[in-house]
Formats: structure tokens, C-alpha cells, sequence
């Protein structure tokens, strides 16, 4: 069902890859803002404070930082899908397109 799901985004209409491409970029955008920053600080508590930030919800953030890493991580290969699809699109119509004409000129 996702695979089928997928298909219809990566290879569907146009205007649906697209939307869903911006969509997509956006929200990576979103997730990934700041994570190298808020990485290093939950890592600097962490080993200032010892198993007391652990305690004090540092594992939970730190978790939760993994969680909107990999949030970022889908949406990319959504993007690179989309990408994808697009770009078979363009190379079908170029190939078409040049059969189309060269079968026209004359031998």
C-alpha cells in the first residue's frame, strides 16, 4: 500500500509531485532548523551534568532530536523521489521527441 502510495506521488500527476515536493522540502526545512545547534548543546548538558541531565529529560530530548533527524531524513527521500519522477518525465518526452524527429528527416 505504501509502495503503491509512493508510485502515485513519485510518478503521478505533475502538479501532485510538485505540491507534494514543496510540501516536502518544507517541512525538512522545519525539522532539520537548528539540529546541529540543539545537538550539540543536549551532548554539552549531557556530559557537563552526568547522569543528573539524564535524568532531568536529556535522554528524552536527546531522543526526541533523533526523532526529528529522521523526520528530515523522509522528507529528503520523499524530495529525491519526486525529483526523480520528474526527471524521467523530462528524459521519456526529450526521447520521445527525438525519435519523433528523426524519423522525420529524410535518409
Amino acid at each position: 500500500m505504501l509502495l503503491k502510495l509512493l508510485n502515485r506521488l513519485f510518478h503521478g500527476p505533475a502538479w501532485l509531485t510538485f505540491l507534494v515536493m514543496g510540501v516536502a522540502v518544507g517541512v525538512m526545512t522545519l525539522c532539520s532548523l537548528n539540529l546541529v545547534e540543539l545537538f550539540q548543546a543536549n551532548f554539552r548538558y549531557i556530559s557537563t551534568f552526568g547522569a543528573m541531565a539524564v535524568f532531568d529529560s536529556g535522554f528524552l530530548q536527546l531522543a526526541e532530536l533523533i526523532f526529528w533527524g529522521y523526520c528530515a531524513l523522509a522528507c529528503y527521500v520523499v524530495f529525491k523521489g519526486c525529483l526523480e519522477g520528474f526527471l524521467t518525465r523530462v528524459h521519456r518526452a526529450r526521447g520521445t521527441g527525438r525519435r519523433a524527429g528523426t524519423s522525420a528527416e529524410p535518409h
